[in-house]
């Protein structure tokens, strides 16, 4: 009986018989909306051949590196932008006196791609995002570059065989999705069959591919990485274990198992087999010797806020981490900026891991995934527990703004401009607006009872006035939107909680503007009165004691200078406190160091000569901040 393929099912001989012929189509092939709801659900992109390029020129690069030889980049491909141009002279390795030849020890180091998909980063013959077919003498996977180096080295037919099968065998990669598997699998396979082809004009025997195929298929598993167990839970007694060959009828049925099992091949005559989980745990002595891939991003499946998917990105490095020393990802950027919903803690964790350091970044991710937005862009990272590369603390992607970073850190009485920021949700209605009009209990949602939503003057009618009431009471402005236009409502004082500069003059802002990209303008920045607040939609900046000193921050946050500090942190909409922190505070008042009476365009020159900032890094922020009227 025919039952639709979903992305926890196991693709069976049965399934492959009955099941509509989309399911073992290449991702880019399917249907739109197949597409799009797999991405949606479980943040699946694809990975563009030159980005796998990319990563793998970056593994072999480390991993010549280690073995001391002269050259380390550019053995198998020099990178263009999007693409590659391949060398065709044959790769260099460094001799090994008395040790296994340099090029076996390539062929046979353990590497895994986690979430693999498809498996672009180990076998490339066509690109991924495209369906474009690649010549075997052009391909990038690393299971290309292993039967390429084979085929270089090996003087027989005999001896391509033996060390092609070491390559496979050292060739991992685990998938959630079910047809996604299968073509990882038949890549992989067809792989093989190519590279025999290219290099002694024959295609291969069943015969010799049956032992391949074998390989692959421990290789290449079904398994949800998080819980290093098989999608859904334990397979039904009546599935049968997918073999290549058993929808031809050559292959018997496996026995179904709970966990994932892979085979270490360096052990018995036919392998070993162990569960994944004991290499995590470390209790075995086998280990990859490096860990490569584009984990998903997000789960949308998981919580009832239709508008929020939570990131899982980061469970994945964790996780990779623990099986290999070596970890190259592909993943989103914002925790570098200490943004998005990833855990703070874990944010500085990784700011502070001297391990950890990033090979590449994007800030505008349709550049490398077409059609695709993910805010505060996408990153290479790499994680070596052997090399100390000093820890990030604070990531700015542009040289030059880490040099005027530091220099601003380093300056006398440095304050961050953060420091007079109050957040946007600083206002709150007080029990004694409740307990003078019961007609207002639940009008707002549960658990928002005393928040000054967006939403509040609609929620909330009638607590307002549109003009201030002549009742000897004392009265309020609040500031917020109606119909997206910027507007104020007075409410009792004593409806509301007291904020720090509730009494002052001080600076609004919204608490959402721009899109993150760096050097963007800002929504213009307004002064607010003594006796102003404002809903969550605005926060206020400074307690100044005269408009004129308000003015000058307005000046102040329009600077190239200060919108570039600001750029440093501020990679989404969210425009918060903590987005302020490396701008430094500066004296508003009339005994300031900085004439607030010049335009903006002087007041940046000025701020210029106060860091010291060199002519490279004026024009830096000259050429990369839009200006601000």
């Amino acid at each position: 009986m025919y039952e639709p393929v979903t992305d926890r099912s196991q693709i069976t001989t049965q399934q492959l018989r009955l099941t509509h012929y989309e399911v073992v189509l290449p991702r880019m092939m399917k249907q739109t909306d197949t597409q799009q709801q797999r991405t949606r659900k479980k943040g699946e992109v694809f990975s563009p051949a030159w980005v796998c390029n990319k990563m793998n020129n970056a593994l072999d690069a480390d991993w010549f590196g280690a073995l001391g030889a002269e050259q380390t980049a550019g053995q198998f491909t020099v990178e263009l932008p999007q693409g590659w141009q391949t060398v065709e002279t044959p790769v260099q390795f460094p001799i090994c006196k008395g040790r296994t030849p340099a090029w076996v020890q390539y062929v046979q180091s353990r590497r895994l791609e986690v979430t693999c998909g498809e498996a672009p980063f180990l076998a490339s013959r066509y690109d991924a995002a495209t369906g474009e077919m690649i010549p075997v003498a052009r391909r990038i996977g690393i299971l290309d570059r292993k039967l390429r180096v084979v085929s270089e080295n090996a003087a027989t037919e005999d001896e391509w065989r033996k060390y092609a099968t070491h390559a496979v065998q050292s060739t991992y990669g685990y998938e959630y999705q079910g047809d996604n598997l299968l073509l990882a699998r038949v890549n992989l396979l067809l792989t093989y069959a190519e590279h025999l082809q290219a290099r002694w004009q024959r295609k291969p025997t069943k015969k010799e591919l049956q032992p391949i195929a074998t390989i692959i298929s421990w290789n290449l598993w079904q398994m949800d990485g998080l819980h290093l167990s098989v999608p859904g839970g334990k397979p039904q007694p009546e599935a049968e274990q997918l073999d290549l060959f058993s929808m031809f009828g050559a292959a018997e049925p496996q026995p179904p198992t709970v966990s994932c099992k892979m085979k270490n091949w360096r052990k018995g005559s036919h392998g070993t087999a162990q569960n994944f989980e004991t290499i995590q745990e470390g209790s075995t002595s086998m280990k990859f010797d490096c860990v490569i891939g584009n984990p998903p991003y997000q789960d949308e499946t998981l919580g009832d806020n239709g508008t929020y998917a939570p990131p899982v990105y980061n469970l994945f490095m964790d996780e990779t981490y623990k099986v290999a020393d070596k970890v190259e990802l592909i993943h989103p950027a914002r925790f570098l900026f200490n943004a998005g919903s990833t855990p703070k803690a874990w944010n500085q964790k990784m700011l502070e891991d001297t391990h950890f350091k990033v090979l590449f970044y994007e800030t505008d991710s349709s550049r490398l995934f077409s059609n695709t937005d993910i805010k505060g862009g996408i990153v290479i990272s790499y994680h070596n527990k052997s090399e100390e590369y000093g820890a990030i603390e604070i990531f700015t992607p542009y040289d030059e703004l880490n040099s005027i970073l530091r220099k601003v850190r380093q300056s006398k009485r440095f304050k961050s401009f953060s420091s007079i920021i109050v957040t946007s949700y600083a206002y709150h209605f007080l029990e004694t607006l409740y307990d003078e009009n019961p007609e207002l209990k639940g009008s707002l949602s549960k658990g928002h009872e005393y928040d000054l939503k967006s939403n509040v003057f609609e929620k909330m009618a009638g607590a307002f006035s549109e003009v201030e009431p002549i009742d000897g009471k004392r009265y309020i402005r609040i500031l917020g939107r109606i119909n997206n236009e910027r507007c104020y409502k007075y409410i009792r004082e004593d409806y509301v909680n007291n904020v720090s500069n509730l009494h002052s003059y001080k600076v609004f802002l919204p608490g959402a503007t721009g899109t993150g990209q760096f050097g963007e303008t800002i929504a213009a920045p307004f002064i607010g009165l003594p006796g102003d607040g404002s809903t969550e939609t605005f926060m206020g900046i400074g307690q100044f004691e005269k408009k004129e000193e308000a003015d000058n921050a307005v000046k102040y946050i329009k600077t190239k200078f200060a919108r570039a500090m600001y750029g440093i942190l501020k990679r989404t909409q969210a425009n918060t406190p903590g987005k302020w922190q490396w701008v430094p505070l500066q004296d508003f008042t009339a005994h300031s160091d900085i004439d607030w009476s010049k335009s903006v365009a002087e007041i940046d020159r000025q701020l210029y000569r106060k860091y010291d900032l060199t002519a490279d890094e004026i024009e830096f922020i000259e050429t990369h901040v839009k200006e601000m009227a």
